[in-house]
């Protein structure tokens, strides 16, 4: 595996599996976003990096340097599966400061809050919310990575008659 390889990996990972696209322009400064976006999605169904992303978390949760298998996971489980109306209610009014989502874990669900003012000085606040399907989608390839790999082992038995034993003795 090439160190730029190993870069990508590296980066995706600290990014918590966020922003392919990111930790690819990291590991390949040159490289356009439009390339990036491309190549990123291309690494991350080849074997050889899976399997080498799934060896780092191994090895992470295996020296208990980091809870990051139970991190990770929760991340994508709030995105997936928030409710919205615990952090907003029916007229748009969030239900929580910054600190209580952060405490609550909600966070993780808001891309984005942007407040306009219009010319007679209105305020207009527009939330990004947290898109379901696509989390839904990080977790099932995120729980994919995780999971432990078969390995299969085959047996062959042979069948002993009398006079082979014998001539074994």
């Amino acid at each position: 595996m090439t160190k730029a390889r190993k870069n990508f990996i590296t980066a995706y990972i600290e990014q918590d599996f966020t922003n392919a696209t990111a930790a690819y322009m990291k590991a390949y400064p040159r490289a356009s976003e439009e390339s990036a976006r491309c190549n990123a999605s291309r690494m991350l169904t080849n074997d050889n990096i899976q399997s080498y992303i799934s060896e780092i978390l191994a090895g992470a949760i295996r020296q208990n340097k980091v809870p990051l298998e139970k991190r990770i996971f929760d991340y994508w489980m709030k995105r997936a599966f928030y409710r919205i109306t615990d952090i907003i209610d029916l007229d748009g009014t969030m239900l929580m400061n910054k600190e209580q989502l952060q405490e609550s874990g909600l966070h993780v669900c808001i891309d984005s809050i942007n407040e306009k003012i219009d010319a007679q000085g209105h305020s207009t606040v527009t939330y990004k919310f947290a898109d379901r399907d696509e989390a839904v989608k990080m977790l099932q390839q995120y729980i994919q990575m995780i999971k432990p790999q078969e390995i299969k082992v085959g047996i062959q038995l042979m069948k002993i008659d009398a006079d082979d034993e014998l001539a074994l003795q």
